[in-house]
């Protein structure tokens, strides 16, 4: 198991014995239990402090106002332009409070007192990796929707699939909100930014917030934003990340996760349009439209009291259910070779390609992992061909050998009388049988049909029992 990345604190003085002091706070304050390994590194200028940011990263800086040279300020406004995700703590004398604020409002995210305060220092790094944690991590998402947008586009053939883009389309066209529903790995979020890339909106901001890493005690200041004096260490107005996205869209990841004092004030916002400011009076207006998605069932935790019923019809104006892959295992073949292509391209192999056996390898295993478990798989077949050609034996040695939620599990139809159990084993098999034979043909019925061995018609009428459609 590789070894985890220690966290980097970027410390910025020339004063010895205010850098000793501070040490020794960093040190004393426990940061290991949040952050895990810890290490300091020590400059003596803004300048050094620079050339250190753009030869590694760097997850915090706590940098001194009075420097020989470049002076406190001007490092805020210029690590701003390296990295603006990256958390600042500006240190400063007593008389020096409009300084900080001047700090803040340069981008600087939290100001300490010279002399310094040991319990003070402590509780402010704390809270400083926490959003360290949170920015890094919403960049860490945008860029995986970004990879998954440009190496993974919305590509299949099945009704299901097609449905799905109508509403991709039609979600597009207005600025209604949107609830996306599927198990985990079925490329929710890829759908939520085609939803963006197509509306008029698209060059306006994209915001990710996962609702399963909001932090208790800061997540309403993050998310709404505060204004000058609201808590300890608020000493400038901060928009929040829904302002910050105004004119274009929040995406919040796993909505049910969110905190339910936090559902109300996002209820306001869905209705009234309007954000207030942690310790504002004032609404401001804002124009952000937003899509959310869960994995779990949202009608359900709103029959258990956990989630707003009218929250949960707010978000539902539109609803985009995503199947998982095994029930439209007519996309896994378009899935697959558009996958290998652009895989290929990116690993100096433009000839790789599947051969018919390794896709029916595909087709026959049931992935749990949904999509997200097909383009790791695609990936790693990819990257070990040695020929132009990936063949059966090389994808099947890249799957799991054991069955995964296999037909016919006979403990979970026990429940059943032995009719009833029979005829829905009879029910899966038949559309399962189906999915997959379409899926190895293209999802042409004709072609499916005749290497099925069942008259056309009977078999057209099949699908549309069993499958509710099929493409001809």
């Amino acid at each position: 198991m590789a070894a985890q990345t220690p966290f980097t604190i970027l410390l910025v003085d020339d004063d010895p014995s205010d850098t000793e002091l501070m040490l020794h706070t960093i040190e004393q304050a426990d940061l290991k239990a949040i952050a895990g390994e810890i290490d300091v590194q020590v400059r003596a200028t803004a300048e050094g402090a620079l050339h250190l940011l753009n030869e590694r990263p760097v997850d915090l800086v706590l940098t001194d106002v009075v420097m020989p040279g470049m002076d406190g300020l001007d490092l805020v406004h210029q690590i701003q332009k390296i990295d603006q995700d990256l958390p600042i703590l500006v240190v400063t004398r007593l008389k020096g409070v409009q300084t900080a604020v001047d700090a803040m409002k340069r981008g600087a995210y939290d100001y300490i007192l010279k002399p310094v305060n040991p319990t003070d220092l402590g509780m402010r790094l704390h809270r400083a990796i926490r959003i360290s944690e949170i920015l890094r991590y919403n960049s860490a998402i945008k860029r995986t929707v970004r990879q998954e947008a440009q190496a993974e586009s919305l590509v299949g053939g099945s009704a299901a699939f097609q449905e799905i883009l109508r509403l991709v389309n039609e979600a597009a066209q207005g600025r209604s909100t949107v609830l996306i529903t599927g198990e985990t790995g079925t490329g929710k979020g890829l759908i939520a930014r085609a939803i963006h890339e197509q509306s008029r909106e698209r060059e306006q901001p994209y915001q990710v917030i996962d609702c399963t890493t909001l932090p208790e005690g800061m997540v309403e200041s993050e998310l709404f934003g505060h204004v000058r004096g609201a808590f300890t260490g608020a000493v400038a107005d901060k928009p929040g990340l829904i302002e910050l996205a105004n004119g274009g869209t929040i995406f919040l990841d796993e909505i049910g996760d969110m905190p339910a004092p936090l559902q109300a004030k996002l209820l306001r916002v869905l209705e009234e349009n309007e954000v207030r400011r942690v310790g504002g009076t004032r609404m401001k207006r804002v124009e952000t439209r937003f899509i959310a998605a869960t994995n779990k069932g949202l009608d359900e935790k709103v029959r258990a009291g956990t989630f707003r019923k009218d929250l949960y019809y707010r978000l539902a104006a539109i609803t985009i259910h995503v199947p998982p892959l095994r029930e439209r295992q007519e996309d896994i073949p378009a899935i697959a070779r558009f996958l290998c292509t652009q895989y290929g391209r990116e690993m100096g192999k433009p000839r790789c390609q599947l051969d018919a056996s390794a896709v029916t390898e595909l087709i026959g295993y049931v992935w749990p992992g949904n999509v997200r478990e097909l383009r790791n798989v695609v990936e790693r077949a990819v990257m070990l061909a040695t020929m132009d050609v990936i063949a059966q034996r090389e994808i099947k040695a890249l799957l799991p050998t054991g069955k995964e939620g296999g037909l016919y599990d006979a403990v979970g139809y026990a429940t059943l009388p032995y009719m009833q159990a029979k005829k829905k084993v009879l029910d899966e098999f038949t559309a399962a049988y189906l999915r997959a034979k379409l899926a190895m043909h293209d999802g042409h019925m004709t072609k499916a049909a005749e290497d099925s061995g069942i008259p056309r018609q009977h078999f057209s009428l099949l699908v549309k029992r069993f499958l509710d459609g099929g493409k001809s």
